[in-house]
């Protein structure tokens, strides 16, 4: 008898499987970039259609001039809408504003949030005209006739290229450079009541403190020490009504106060006052 072999039916290819799944996979993928593709047309035309903005942060402009300078309307699709593009559009437009933040809110509501800029220092410059600018030193307002109240008046900057939005430059960059650190200080410091500030010489700065008390600052060199210091002084050794002079000598010397009257008796200003010196580095 002989034996039966038996066999298994014609053999399968190898490789098909792997190319199927190959097949499922490309597939997959085209349906997704088609998918995706029809998504992303309709949410640039018909989906995410803005009918509502929420702008906040505005007193000078009123949110219509904001929207209109950014180009922003109901019925715009917020993802058609250049975020960084639109913001500085805004700022171009507006002077007064300094900062503008976009976003989208889902599924149809877009927020402007927008940091108005404050007028801090009025600038003398070309003899007779004044020009408003920020702690920043961004031009505000240009060709005043006069300076403003209320804001610090800086004489001596030397300025150049003045234009409306624009950074505001000197002749001399050192002094820019000088005048805004003061700024940050004296915001930080005495926000309110520096009224004057003369960097006609940069080695010898002159201020004015609530304009009764006139401050020989000298240099810029440790300002914010020097600047911290003086304002001690008055806020701790003077009367809110006393009048005249601070001379600031250095940190181991202290400054002096010469009271108004004594100013008056002896125009040379050597004498040092009634109170004398008034603390050294280690009285502050």
């Amino acid at each position: 008898m002989k034996d039966v072999v038996k066999t298994a039916g014609n053999p399968v290819p190898q490789g098909r499987p792997r190319r199927r799944r190959r097949n499922l996979s490309l597939y997959y993928l085209m349906l997704f970039l088609v998918c995706a593709g029809i998504f992303f047309v309709l949410s640039r035309t018909v989906l995410f259609n803005i009918d509502e903005y929420v702008v906040s942060g505005n007193n000078i402009y009123s949110t219509e001039q904001i929207l209109n300078a950014g180009g922003l309307h109901d019925g715009r699709n917020m993802y058609g809408i250049n975020l960084d593009k639109t913001a500085e559009k805004i700022k171009d437009k507006l002077i007064y504003i300094e900062n503008v933040s976009l976003r989208r809110k889902l599924p149809n509501k877009f927020i402007v949030e927008v940091t108005e800029a404050q007028a801090f220092a009025c600038c003398e410059y070309e003899g007779s005209r004044y020009a408003v600018i920020t702690k920043s030193g961004r031009y505000l307002e240009t060709e005043q006739l006069g300076a403003r109240a209320g804001l610090i008046l800086v004489e001596g900057m030397e300025l150049k290229n003045v234009a409306l939005g624009e950074d505001f430059e000197s002749e001399d960059e050192t002094k820019k450079e000088i005048l805004l650190n003061l700024f940050e200080s004296i915001s930080d410091t005495c926000d309110g009541k520096i009224t004057y500030i003369d960097i006609t010489d940069r080695t010898n700065i002159m201020m004015r403190y609530e304009d009764r008390i006139e401050i020989d600052f000298g240099s810029s060199l440790d300002y914010d020490y020097k600047l911290r210091y003086i304002t001690a002084i008055i806020e701790d050794n003077l009367e809110p009504t006393d009048e005249g002079k601070i001379i600031y000598h250095s940190a181991a010397a202290g400054a002096s106060f010469i009271r108004s009257e004594d100013i008056q008796e002896d125009n040379s200003g050597q004498q040092t006052g009634q109170n004398g010196n008034l603390g050294d580095e280690s009285g502050q």
